[in-house]
């Protein structure tokens, strides 16, 4: 599933004709470290989920409502193609809920940490 959310983020990247540089630069990272993160090098597209929001305009549940989702084409004996739609189980997307909620309570605290030094 790592896989097909960053797949995800490249395709609404290129929709919204941003650059890998530029995205890098939104999200305050090397370019290649952008790179390796559309590439699915492990999970670190969860640390930017909230910049990535911002950027693609949308939310974590709009984001993620279609992932997990796979399209099967099915064939009767007469030739006829039909379509099924299999979806993810309700544990993962409540794994993703919790995911969600952890990284944005730990962005509170980095922020809550950030502004007591200033």
């Amino acid at each position: 599933m790592n896989r097909e959310i960053t797949e995800k983020i490249r395709k609404l990247r290129q929709s919204k004709g941003i650059s890998q540089t530029e995205m890098a630069d939104r999200l305050n990272i090397t370019r290649s470290a952008y790179h390796n993160l559309e590439l699915g090098d492990g999970y670190s597209w969860a640390k930017y989920l909230n910049e990535l929001m911002t950027v693609f305009d949308t939310t974590p549940g709009e984001f993620f409502s279609d992932i997990g989702q796979r399209v099967i084409t099915q064939h009767n004996h007469k030739g006829a193609q039909g379509y099924i739609v299999e979806h993810m189980h309700q544990e993962s997307r409540d794994m993703y809920e919790k995911l969600i909620s952890a990284k944005d309570e730990q962005i509170a605290l980095l922020k809550d940490i950030l502004g007591e030094k200033k």
